[in-house]
């Protein structure tokens, strides 16, 4: 990609759009970051009030003034930074020579920093992907890595910590500061970065980059009806944009095609214009049709199948005028309905209790559609926006997630009241409502599912950081012949200081690698000979091993009196092994009872793990490890109707998957071996479709209205 050759833009074009790019994003970006310190402010205003410490008041009004007297230099600061190469995210410190404390507050703020840009990476990834590459593109290097992007969130991270930097306030306060810079402008980026794509993209920057996904969006295999997820996300930005044709969303598309079909088919049929007062008279009984059907719901009466529904309220129309059917365009509106919301009906991703639920929305989509031809494709419009909410509610309930069927009940009862409101405004607020609700209940169990994660991961990273360390000390003692108290003090005591190590500072580091230099040096002393040139070196490594297991010792908060006594053991061993002692009692004493947290008892792994299956099927086992997070699955091992789960993280270490339900909370785990040996044997499912479940309803209700039409002629 250096290659000038490989990049027709010029030099200059390239300087000019990277600028245009780094001059949009800190407009834009302007705006939020004012808001998050709007937000702060009655964060720190409201902590200051709850307080009962007066100390902890005190800090707090004083983070609140100090605060608001640099709030203008930090926003200045930090769109300074945006597009500044030195923002995105440097390599972890190597650290000194020597075996040193990691400041606390630097960790948790470095940590924070971390979390809050990987969190945001994978929720932008589809976005991220094209933006990469083409930012990576401009610049004439050879990787696109969110990391390296000075437009990307790691760099947006990076930029407000070293702004926020001139605050003289506390820990506390910046990491306050730094959760809600992620919900306010971190949350900000996903039309950003869609805009910027679209606009790359016209500009000449891969234009073709994502086309070869959006054309497979049209196969009319069942497996690929969903168009790309960037493609989607872009639209609605570009379109308000006026960058696009109002035309080019995939489900504006569907819904055009679907509709052009059915309007030929239902002309061929007619032989003379609707007269003006009977079109009056069809929309009026159209209107009460539909009416009549949302009284059943209220009543308790069960709704027919969509597509009947649809069928029974036009003969309802034509009975009432004599015959006389509605407009070709409201005819065609109410079957597109009937039959979109019969494919949802039968979409398998929705449970069958929840089937019912989703065809309770016909009737009020069915009414505003009458009115607005085109808005189940439009992305804005607060019942299409219903639809997906209710959608993603319906793809994971199941009865273990939902105890007593009360949040179903509670739907069924909100989408039963709009479909029977008399009032257009009645129905409008209960919508609103409903939203504000579900948009809650989304919340919270993305933060349920995001604390689960946290935590899971936390744990595997402290099962490979053992398993590493074990696996150094195993290759470390080998086969030597050490006394007991060598080994007990390399593999309980200062194990728990090289695990640590490795999980602030890394294994690649030199204080990890200091740090396991002290348990060579112990085998060493243990093992060596006799001779006048082992006892000088003994000596010269005595005062440095002692000064690397007090600081060790106390990193991993062993007691003062604690760290002396074992200090006072390895000066009288290292003195006993250069003759200038007896073999203290020590030496060979028994350890203390029992394994302490560390401990190099065996690996592990292997003491955790349970047997792999026997024959399971590579294909499957392949087919596992390259799903996606986000995938559901129904496990029918626990409850005969099933149990729904999604998977949420898989494990950069060990490949543990890891598996939430509907409300963000774990159910299980469980290695890829295992979950490909549950799928052969059928106690496993995935809930297979690709895209929204909107759009996979009108792509299959096109395909069906496709084969009708061919079976018709």
């Amino acid at each position: 990609m250096s290659d000038e050759s490989a990049r027709p833009l010029p030099t200059a074009t390239v300087a000019r759009i990277l600028g245009e790019l780094g001059d949009g994003l800190r407009a834009r970006l302007r705006e939020p970051l004012v808001a998050v310190f709007d937000a702060l402010d009655d964060a720190l205003f409201d902590l200051g009030e709850r307080t009962q410490s007066g100390q902890t008041q005190q800090i707090l009004f004083d983070a609140l003034r100090e605060c608001r007297r640099q709030r203008s230099a930090v926003i200045d600061r930090f769109v300074s930074r945006i597009g500044d190469a030195q923002t995105v995210r440097a390599k972890p410190a190597e650290g000194d020579a020597t075996l040193a404390l990691v400041d606390p507050d630097e960790l948790e703020l470095q940590l924070a920093i971390d979390a809050m840009a990987a969190r945001a990476s994978q929720r932008l990834s589809h976005l991220l992907h094209a933006f990469d590459q083409r930012v990576a593109w401009l610049q004439g290097v050879g990787t696109a890595d969110s990391a390296l992007n000075p437009f990307g969130p790691y760099a947006l991270c990076n930029a407000i910590r070293a702004a926020a930097a001139g605050l003289a306030v506390d820990l506390q306060t910046l990491l306050i500061l730094f959760k809600i810079f992620e919900r306010q402008v971190l949350g900000a980026l996903e039309p950003i970065y869609a805009e910027v794509n679209v606009r790359l993209a016209a500009a000449g920057v891969l234009p073709m980059l994502g086309q070869g996904r959006a054309r497979a969006a049209h196969a009319p295999h069942p497996e690929v009806h969903a168009a790309p997820v960037e493609a989607l996300a872009t639209h609605a930005v570009a379109r308000h944009a006026g960058l696009i044709a109002p035309l080019q969303a995939d489900e504006r598309e569907l819904l055009t095609t679907l509709r052009n079909l059915l309007l030929q088919h239902g002309a061929a049929g007619m032989t003379q214009p609707i007269p003006g007062p009977v079109a009056e008279q069809a929309t009026a009984a159209l209107d009460h049709a539909l009416a009549r059907a949302g009284e059943r719901p209220l009543g308790g009466q069960p709704l027919p199948p969509p597509r009947l529904l649809a069928n029974q309220v036009l003969d309802e129309v034509r009975q009432a005028t004599a015959g006389q059917a509605p407009s070709p365009q409201q005819s065609a509106t109410v079957d597109i309905l009937g039959r979109v919301f019969d494919a949802m009906a039968s979409d398998q991703c929705i449970p069958s209790p929840m089937q019912p639920v989703m065809q309770t929305l016909m009737l009020p989509v069915m009414r505003a559609s009458l009115r607005h031809p085109g808005l189940i494709a439009e992305d804005d419009h607060p019942l299409r926006q219903l639809i997906d909410l209710v959608a993603e509610n319906a793809i994971g309930w199941c009865p273990s997630a939902d105890p007593g069927a009360q949040a179903l009940n509670d739907l069924q009862y909100s989408l039963q009241k709009i479909a029977g409101s008399a009032s257009p405004h009645d129905a409008d607020t209960t919508v609103a409502q409903l939203r504000a609700k579900l948009e809650q209940q989304r919340r919270r169990s993305d933060l349920a599912e995001q604390r689960a994660v946290e935590a899971h991961a936390g744990r595997e990273r402290l099962w490979q950081a053992r398993r590493q360390v074990n696996q150094a000390l195993l290759q470390t003692i080998g086969s030597a012949n050490i006394p007991s108290w060598v080994r007990y003090l390399v593999t309980r005591p200062w194990m728990n200081c090289l695990v640590l190590l490795w999980l602030r500072q890394g294994p690649d580091s030199p204080v990890y690698r200091e740090a396991l230099g002290f348990a060579e040096s112990m085998v060493w002393c243990a093992t060596a000979g006799s001779g006048r040139i082992e006892h000088l070196r003994m000596r010269a490594l005595l005062p440095i091993m002692e000064n690397q297991l007090r600081q060790g010792l106390a990193m991993v908060a062993y007691q003062d009196h604690e760290i002396r006594q074992l200090v006072g053991e390895l000066q009288e061993y290292v003195r006993y092994r250069v003759g200038d002692l007896p073999a203290p009692a020590f030496i060979e004493a028994a350890p203390p009872a029992g394994i302490a947290p560390g401990a190099l008892a065996a690996d592990p792994g292997s003491v955790e793990e349970q047997p792999l299956p026997h024959n399971v099927n590579p294909d499957v086992l392949a087919r596992v490890r390259g799903l996606r997070p986000g995938t559901w699955f129904t496990f029918a091992d626990r409850d005969k109707d099933g149990e729904r789960v999604k998977l949420s993280w898989v494990s950069p270490y060990s490949g543990r998957c890891l598996f939430v339900n509907r409300n963000g909370l774990k159910i299980r785990e469980q290695r890829p071996e295992d979950l490909a040996w549950a799928l052969e044997q059928g106690l496993v499912s995935i809930v297979e479709g690709e895209g929204p479940l909107l759009q996979r309803a009108l792509s299959n209700a096109l395909h069906q209205a496709r084969d009708d039409d061919a079976k018709s002629a």
